[in-house]
């Protein structure tokens, strides 16, 4: 299950990547399974809030998906993580770093009242940052998601996952990481919608 490296990880059991959870599942296949099953039963409990928006908020979210299934849910990380060749924000750093992106999407007015590529540039440009910090153990990409779900729709807009590629997906993460907002931006202009 664990997608991460991490040194020194007690988020998983000994001599294992697998993430410790409520469940007690000590195997990678059958722990996806699970988490897959059971934010599919949580995300049907989470309600649309519009802003402000911030940690706590985001915090929040992360809870309501995941707490059924890991202890920490919805606590910031306390271990440096780092996915394939990139390396996310450094556990000390990520409060304050989160405070920033929060308070520029405040500044931003929570994107309201942009025109659709504005919107979608701008969309771009926060994921990618707050992608960046990858504030939880697991779980940052669905949090991140519905997240943006939330805020598209305080600005008058919806997202539409379902035409978006893994694939796709991965590499304008990875291009967003370099800071290449641009296909991160085509594809919100492809999914979002007024």
């Amino acid at each position: 299950m664990d997608k991460y490296d991490a040194s020194n990880d007690h988020y998983c059991y000994p001599k294992s990547s697998v993430l410790k959870n409520k469940l007690n599942i000590q195997d990678m296949e059958a722990l996806e399974a699970a988490e897959r099953e059971i934010t599919a039963v949580t995300l049907d409990g989470v309600e649309y809030v519009a802003p402000p928006y911030s940690l706590e908020s985001f915090k929040l979210l992360h809870r309501q998906l995941f707490s059924a299934l890991y202890t920490w849910a919805g606590e910031i990380r306390n271990v440096d993580i780092s996915k394939g060749g990139t390396r996310f924000c450094t556990c000390g750093r990520i409060e304050a770093e989160a405070l920033k992106i929060f308070s520029a999407l405040q500044a931003n007015k929570w994107l309201s009242g942009l025109a659709k590529d504005d919107f979608c540039e701008k969309l771009a440009e926060f994921y990618c940052e707050l992608n960046m910090i990858h504030p939880f153990r697991e779980g940052n990409g669905r949090v991140q998601r519905i997240f943006f779900e939330h805020l598209a729709l305080s600005a008058g807009y919806e997202l539409d996952w379902e035409d978006v590629s893994q694939g796709e997906w991965l590499k304008a993460n990875i291009d967003g990481v370099n800071v290449n907002y641009g296909p991160m931006a085509e594809i919100f202009k492809r999914i979002v919608t007024s």
